[in-house]
């Protein structure tokens, strides 16, 4: 019953790229909320419904501005979730969002034991 009988999708989308800084990160973003809420099938967003994404972007040049703009906050839209995932390969380090905001809450939980499980560094 924590989801009060609602059904999330869960998307992760990840790509490598040159360099990542904020605004690369937040298009990123916002493009990976588009595709999964065109995508996810069903019923449409809000109705019993929603969608969660990790956009991951790997890169062996991070802006730290764009790391503390992961590592800050849960984009959110109307049913639907992002929590941006920045790989430092260089550093072996990742950034994301670990906090249980008030929009999404009941969520939480599942979304940072799957961030954690699916993104902490190994070794």
């Amino acid at each position: 019953m924590r989801w009060a009988a609602t059904n999330l999708h869960l998307f992760t989308v990840a790509a490598a790229v040159p360099e990542i800084t904020v605004p690369v990160i937040d298009t990123f973003t916002t493009q990976v909320l588009t595709y999964a809420k065109k995508n996810k099938g069903g019923l449409p967003v809000g109705m019993q419904t929603g969608v969660a994404c990790f956009p991951v972007l790997v890169s062996d040049r991070t802006d730290p501005a764009a790391m503390a703009w992961a590592e800050e906050e849960q984009r959110n839209r109307f049913a639907c979730f992002a929590r941006p995932v920045v790989v430092d390969s260089a550093q072996g380090y990742v950034g994301m969002y670990r906090g249980k905001p008030a929009i999404g809450r009941a969520y939480a939980g599942d979304l940072i034991e799957k961030g954690v499980g699916y993104f902490q560094p190994q070794g």
